[in-house]
């Protein structure tokens, strides 16, 4: 099949370079490197990280009895007053 498309000039010349150093036309040139691109595996999508409003805490270990986190104690950190 034939096609036209546009390349920057550097692009080319190297092109033209490479297909003489390896004695093949520049067009089997670019059909070989055209089939070892499309046979690369395919990479997968990176996705975002999920962000939380608030950091996630792994681990640690039971409050003690008193200083668990209620709403009230809460309301005093915050606002420095109890329910």
């Amino acid at each position: 099949m034939k096609m036209t498309f546009d390349l920057p000039a550097d692009l080319a010349q190297r092109l033209k370079v490479k297909a003489a150093e390896e004695g093949l036309k520049l067009k089997d040139l670019l059909a070989e490197a055209c089939r070892m691109f499309l046979e690369q595996p395919k990479k997968p999508k990176k996705t975002k990280a999920k962000k939380y409003p608030f950091p996630i805490f792994k681990g640690g270990h039971p409050a003690k009895p008193g200083e668990e986190m209620t709403p009230e104690k809460v309301d005093e950190i915050l606002w420095g007053s109890n329910i």
